[in-house]
This record gives structure tokens, C-alpha cells and sequence, in this order.
């Protein structure tokens, strides 16, 4: 490294947000090829099983509950563990941190993800489910560069230096295209747009660094998405109709986010051509009987359709990924899941 390279940049530097111009994205393409789908976020309860038993655990809790695009439940670790080799980055007791310029893999084939998604294609052709589609999560470069950077940060000037950002999204580009080349579906997690740890039309730029190389043919298809839980703003919503991706995943369900619908329109989402994952019901349960009832979620979908267009839903889902939540709530959510898609499907 030179002794120029070594030096932290502790000021913007315009070179780090020069952005093509937006991806013309054909709307009729996406409708043709997108129906409304039941999927997940990614992240199920961490099982104690071997790691392929609790991968087929996970697959299997999707099929049996009608999921149209599964995970595969991301049981090595939390999205911000999953890269750890990531060149650039130490582990600490409290988590990664980095240690020094973040650079992307020598091979993106040897990350983890790509492992766990050849084997879940194997296993859906073992049960004779091929019909069944994959998706695959990515955590995105500001939200894997804040918390990382949190747990401490050398070679940069600290957590708001722009330079940190755009070499995570750097990092992180080829693995998004590689998982596009797979032909399934690619999901970039970016729940800290909703936190506010830069400007958020700053923070677009940075995460369409990241989907720059996906083919336009993968958005027409509506094989790309960006996930963002959290409160939402009118001003934020719009900032995110920039994204380079044709479906916001968001979240409308627990008790922080129950106001998002005021914040999403039809008409900024026909003007930028977008479409929804709506997150119809809240991941904040540890049993059974904390799930949100049924006639609840109906009636948030209904005000969501009447906000947004049934025509705009490409996908329900869970608020967020299922970590967090007790083993015992995961079936009845998945169940919600299905029940809503089928109330849309005969109401709308």
C-alpha cells in the first residue's frame, strides 16, 4: 500500500458518488414475469442441528406453508457474521471490525452463501420441487459497513468516511452478480436507510454502486430487491425510488412501522416504475399466541391496497427476517403469510 493509500480521508471526495445514469427499468416486463409471490426475508431461528439438517429444516417450514420463493434460512450466522473472510475485516469479542482497506473476495464462488444455495437447489430437486425458486440476501454496503466500522475502524477516517462505503459496495458488487448469474433471486438487505446513518440519497448512491452489474433483464424479471425495515418518511420513500432495483421489500406491520403506509403512494411508485414486498405481518413474537390475528393483518392490507394499488404488490413477506423470533410463532406467521396472499388473490 502507498503512503498516499495509508492516509484515513476525512472529507468527501466526489469521485466515490459518480453514478451512471438510472437503469431504465420495463415495467410490462416485470408484470409479465411477476405474480404475487409468498417469500421471506432470509434468517430463521438459529437450529441445533448439522448444518444441512438445519437447512432442510428451514426449506422445509417454507414449503409446507406454500412459500414461493424460500431462503435458506441462514443458519450459519447473523447478516453481518456471514462475512467474516471478507478481506479487510478482523473479528473482535463484540463483532467485526476493520482492519484495514476492504477489498472483495479473491473468489466469490468460495463465500459461504454460494455453498448453502447449491445446496438448497439440490435439495428442492430431491423433493421433486424444482417449481420451488430461491433467494439469496446480501447484506448491503452501508448497513454491513456502519456496523462493522461501530465495533471499530482503521485505514479510514471513521464511521462517515464515504471512502469506507464505497469500497463495501465494491466489495460487495461481485457477489450480487454472481447470485444474479444464478438466475435466482437476489435480495439486498439495507435496514439502516431507515436509521439515517447518512443521507439517505447519499446512502442510495452507495447501494447502487452495488447493484451496478446486475444484468437489466434480472430487474425485468423482477429478480432484484432491496429490503429496508424501519419507520419510513414521505422524503425517505422518495429517496428510495432512486434504488436500482425494480421491488422494495418493506415493512408495515410491527408496532414501529405500523405508519409506513402513510408514506408510500401509487403515484411515486407508477412514476419510478417500482413495485412492493409488503411485510404483512410482525416478526416480534416468542409463541404462539403473539402473533398478530388474522383480521388485523386483513385490514392493514386493505389500506395498504388502497394506498398503493393491488397491481403494485409483487410480494408478502414478513416484516423482517425471523432470527429473532420464537420458535414456536415461526409456522403461524408463515401461515399469515399464505392466508393474506390468498385473501388478495380472491379480494383484488
Amino acid at each position: 500500500m502507498s503512503k498516499k493509500d495509508s492516509k484515513p480521508h476525512s472529507s468527501f471526495s466526489p469521485r466515490y458518488y459518480h453514478a451512471p445514469p438510472p437503469r431504465f427499468i420495463n415495467f410490462e416486463g416485470i408484470m409479465r414475469f411477476v405474480k404475487l409471490l409468498k417469500t421471506v426475508i432470509g434468517s430463521f431461528p438459529p437450529k441445533k442441528l448439522v448444518l444441512e439438517k438445519a437447512i432442510e429444516w428451514a426449506v422445509d417450514l417454507q414449503l409446507a406453508h406454500g412459500i414461493d420463493v424460500v431462503s435458506d434460512g441462514e443458519q450459519r450466522a447473523d447478516m453481518i457474521g456471514y462475512f467474516s473472510s471478507l478481506p479487510g475485516l478482523g473479528t473482535r469479542p463484540t463483532g467485526l471490525h476493520v482492519k484495514s482497506r476492504v477489498e472483495p473476495f479473491s473468489d466469490t464462488r468460495s463465500f459461504m452463501k454460494f455453498h448453502d444455495l447449491r445446496f438448497v437447489t439440490d435439495y428442492l430437486t430431491s423433493r421433486g420441487r424444482d417449481d420451488v425458486k430461491v433467494k439469496v440476501s446480501i447484506t448491503g454496503p452501508v448497513t454491513l459497513g456502519f456496523a462493522c466500522a461501530c465495533n471499530g475502524v482503521s485505514h479510514y477516517s471513521g464511521v462517515r468516511d464515504m471512502r469506507l462505503y464505497s469500497d463495501f459496495a465494491s466489495a460487495l458488487k461481485p457477489l450480487v452478480e454472481q447470485v444474479a448469474k444464478t438466475g435466482c433471486y437476489v435480495q439486498v438487505d439495507e435496514p439502516s436507510l431507515s436509521i439515517r446513518v447518512m443521507e439517505s440519497s447519499k446512502a442510495v448512491k452507495i447501494v447502487n454502486e452495488t447493484l451496478r452489474g446486475v444484468p437489466a433483464s434480472v430487474c425485468n424479471e423482477g429478480k432484484l430487491i432491496v429490503h429496508v425495515c424501519g419507520p419510513l418518511t414521505p422524503p425517505l420513500f422518495a429517496d428510495l425510488m432512486n434504488l436500482d432495483a425494480p421491488i422494495l421489500s418493506l415493512a408495515f406491520s410491527a408496532p414501529s412501522v405500523l405508519k409506513n403506509v402513510e408514506a408510500v403512494s401509487n403515484q411515486v411508485l407508477e412514476t419510478h416504475g417500482k413495485m412492493l414486498g409488503i411485510g404483512c405481518v410482525s416478526v416480534q413474537a416468542s409463541k404462539k399466541q403473539d402473533v398478530e390475528p388474522f383480521d388485523s393483518v386483513v385490514q392493514r392490507l386493505k389500506t395498504i391496497v388502497d394506498k398503493v394499488g393491488r397491481d403494485r404488490i409483487a410480494f408478502l413477506h414478513p416484516d423482517c427476517g425471523l432470527r429473532g423470533t420464537g420458535e414456536d410463532a415461526l409456522e403461524p406467521i408463515l401461515e399469515t403469510v399464505a392466508s393474506s396472499a390468498r385473501y388478495l388473490c380472491r379480494t383484488f
